[in-house]
């Protein structure tokens, strides 16, 4: 966990304000800031991201990473090789056959993975978010 997850975590702040509270001594001052103290704490408890479940017929998502990742690089690829020509699109086709076919997946189901993590923003941030992390550490050894 960064320090930037960990200083916006929940419980990071609910120990900063109960640590503020204490030091000003606001419960002696405001007896209805105990329970508004505990509101809060139960607000900022429950605001913690909770992933959906992956139902048996999509994806997981650790496979959908790396399907992802490949279309990605496979995309870039057939830009480059055609530069914008109108055959980039049937390129990016095949290599798009490939990768099912590497993966054991088929493009329906590829599809309706993708339309489930859509309508899961959650699990789609954190797909791209492994993904972007993974790119950044195939580039930097590259570039080394």
């Amino acid at each position: 966990m960064n320090t930037r997850t960990r200083i916006f975590s929940p419980e990071f702040t609910a120990i900063a304000i109960m640590n503020f509270v204490n030091r000003n001594n606001a419960f002696r001052f405001f007896p209805f800031f105990r329970m508004l103290m505990l509101l809060v704490l139960f607000v900022i408890a429950g605001c913690k991201q909770k992933f959906p479940s992956v139902p048996s017929d999509i994806i997981p998502v650790n496979k959908m990473e790396s399907v992802l990742i490949d279309m990605h690089i496979s995309d870039a690829v057939a830009e480059i090789k055609t530069m914008g020509d109108i055959n980039e699109k049937r390129l990016t086709e095949q290599y798009y056959q490939q990768i099912y076919k590497n993966y054991g997946i088929t493009k329906e189901e590829f599809l309706k993975s993708y339309t489930f993590y859509e309508n899961n923003p959650v699990l789609l941030n954190k797909i791209y978010d492994d993904i972007l992390g993974e790119m950044s550490k195939r580039e930097a050894k590259i570039n080394k």
